[in-house]
């Protein structure tokens, strides 16, 4: 059984992953940061790209970030494949075949230009020298090039796509099987923003309430149309404790 936790930033799906975990006969693999599992064979490699990612929330361009992201999720394949091998249930803390019919839209939507001006130079420059030579040799493996805006550039692109092609392109992207289950860790924006702001990274390009409005609606429409072949459970986490949203997501397995 593959089951994908997908929800709003400060939803609680690490958390949530993390306690599942423990539990007899479930593997987790973390999409976007790996080092979440510090025992990851990726954990270095993430701890680079978020590094990376966060450059580009700075600089504010949305071809650095929506590359980024798709260089963290290149991560996903092996670490799936492997954890299928070892469990009887694999959760996935986001999934390359959900979350991008969500994001993608948002950030083709915050897309000003085409021209990189000297963002792209400054996105390189604003790694720290192991960084830049790491995510550089990433993006070389999983691209063929190191041209990072032109990657964000294509990428934007595909939002123009309808839900059914775009499914198709990001399954080109990341051959990984479609989940069997997806579990939406449903969180009011305001209460989202509170978590939020309690962490200590700084926040993401997309964390605003504007934007995370945007993105609970964009999850909704995207989980309905795909609620149509795969079993969707909405899960409510307003102002629960992440022991008893832990153990509904458990039932719900």
């Amino acid at each position: 059984m593959s089951v994908v936790l997908t929800g709003i930033d400060g939803s609680g799906k690490s958390t949530v992953a993390a306690r599942l975990r423990e539990r007899d006969g479930v593997a987790v693999v973390h999409a976007i940061r790996a080092h979440e599992d510090p025992l990851s064979p990726y954990a270095a490699l993430s701890r680079h790209l978020a590094a990376a990612s966060a450059v580009a929330d700075r600089l504010g361009r949305a071809p650095l970030k929506i590359a980024t992201l798709y260089l963290q999720l290149c991560l996903y394949p092996p670490q799936e494949q492997a954890a299928r091998a070892g469990a009887r249930t694999v959760v996935a803390d986001r999934h390359p075949l959900v979350d991008p019919m969500v994001y993608l839209p948002l950030y083709a939507r915050m897309r000003d230009t085409a021209d990189p001006g000297t963002d792209a130079a400054q996105w390189w420059a604003g790694q720290p020298e192991e960084t830049a030579t790491t995510v550089r040799t990433w993006l070389t493996e999983c691209t063929g090039g190191d041209d990072v805006w032109a990657l964000g550039l294509r990428l934007l692109d595909l939002a123009a796509l309808a839900l059914p092609q775009l499914l198709a392109e990001l399954t080109r992207l990341f051959p990984v099987p479609a989940p069997q289950r997806v579990v939406l860790l449903d969180l009011p924006v305001e209460e989202a923003l509170v978590r939020i702001k309690g962490r200590t990274p700084a926040a993401e390009l997309h964390e605003s309430a504007g934007a995370l409005t945007a993105i609970a609606t964009a999850y909704d429409r995207v989980l309905t149309w795909l609620a149509t072949s795969v079993p969707v459970v909405r899960i409510d986490c307003a102002a629960r404790t992440r022991d008893d949203v832990t153990d509904e997501v458990a039932r719900a397995l």
